[in-house]
């Protein structure tokens, strides 16, 4: 008797586990699968694959580091495709202006001032005015539109460029060297303040109870304006880390960043919902199983437009699983 109730309890507490943890095993599933059909078809292009994926897949990884402490609280921006866009643009245009290394450094303290005021308005208002955060980062994403567009016109051209050589070491492997270092500061950074400080804290207990967070005398507010700031630093970031890739921005650039970023911290066992379950590792694991893939399909010869209707169905798939919390299916 007692043998089969060890059995039971042996079997339901496998269970229990598997329920608790159900997100990170299929976030780790995939990315386990992605980059085995990665090795097994990249074949000689290996190397040359490696270093496309970690080029393509840095400033995603940056951006969602700090999407992490705004989703974490249940809510979004989708406004920051369109930054992106502007920050590269007028970092561009500070440094063809000033020239040399003091105009990459003006540039990016400029784009940086930008974003962690865009930050604190995108938080601030959307509490004094008692809005859902994504009408006011809907009022910045037509914002950013119409200023990248007004931008653009303004050089007549329909993009601008600057010399990578400005931006980034011109050997191949000190700039993917610099590429893994800042990826790894800025994780690093990412999760000390989300796992070791009150920022983290306190943004994953207004996703979980907002109402019980601000009874037990937490200034919501102030934290959430803090969330939204530090995402903004990581968008700063981002933008240069793109920048030091292409070298170059235009109308379209930045096109399809705020999807991409909730994509991934999804893929990666994000809850949309936000709460305790949020955690850093999702915008490592789900961004890397995003690009991996797009990889794999890439290399395995399947057409564009495919790709997309495997992405979306994956998308989809994982939204259907994932949301089941009552009330709303996106974040706030």
């Amino acid at each position: 008797m007692s043998v089969k109730t060890n059995e039971a309890e042996k079997k339901n507490s496998f269970l229990a586990f598997l329920g608790k943890h159900v997100y990170d095993i299929a976030a780790y599933a995939g990315l386990a699968v992605t980059l085995i059909l990665f090795l097994v078809f990249g074949g000689k292009r290996l190397s040359y694959n490696a270093q496309t994926v970690l080029q393509t897949s840095a400033p995603t990884i940056i951006i969602a580091l700090g999407a992490v402490f705004v989703y974490s609280m249940g809510y979004m921006d989708v406004s920051v495709g369109q930054q992106v866009g502007v920050y590269a643009i007028l970092m561009i245009m500070i440094i063809n202006a000033v020239g040399g290394v003091l105009g990459v450094i003006l540039g990016f303290l400029a784009v940086l001032a930008l974003a962690l005021l865009c930050g604190a308005f995108n938080g601030a208002v959307a509490v004094w005015l008692k809005l859902p955060s994504i009408v006011t980062s809907l009022f910045l994403m037509f914002f950013f539109t119409g200023a990248q567009l007004l931008l653009m016109e303004s050089t007549g051209t329909n993009s601008i460029s600057v010399p990578t050589s400005l931006l980034r070491p011109a050997n191949r492997d000190t700039y993917n060297l610099v590429l893994v270092i800042i990826i790894v500061a800025v994780t690093l950074g990412a999760t000390y303040f989300f796992r070791f400080t009150r920022l983290g804290k306190y943004t994953r207990g207004i996703g979980a109870n907002e109402t019980a967070t601000a009874q037990s005398g937490v200034n919501t507010t102030r934290w959430k304006v803090i969330a939204y700031m530090a995402f903004g630093v990581c968008v700063a970031v981002g933008s240069y880390v793109m920048l030091m890739r292409t070298g170059s921005a235009g109308k379209g650039t930045g096109t399809g960043y705020a999807m991409d970023i909730m994509i991934c911290l999804i893929l990666g066992g994000m809850p949309l919902s936000g709460g305790m379950k949020s955690k850093v590792s999702s915008a490592l694991v789900g961004t890397l199983t995003y690009v991996l893939l797009t990889n794999d399909l890439t290399t395995m010869g399947v057409d564009l437009n495919m790709i997309n209707f495997v992405k979306a169905l994956i998308f989809i798939v994982i939204i259907l699983i994932t949301c089941r919390k009552r009330g709303g299916v996106l974040p706030r």
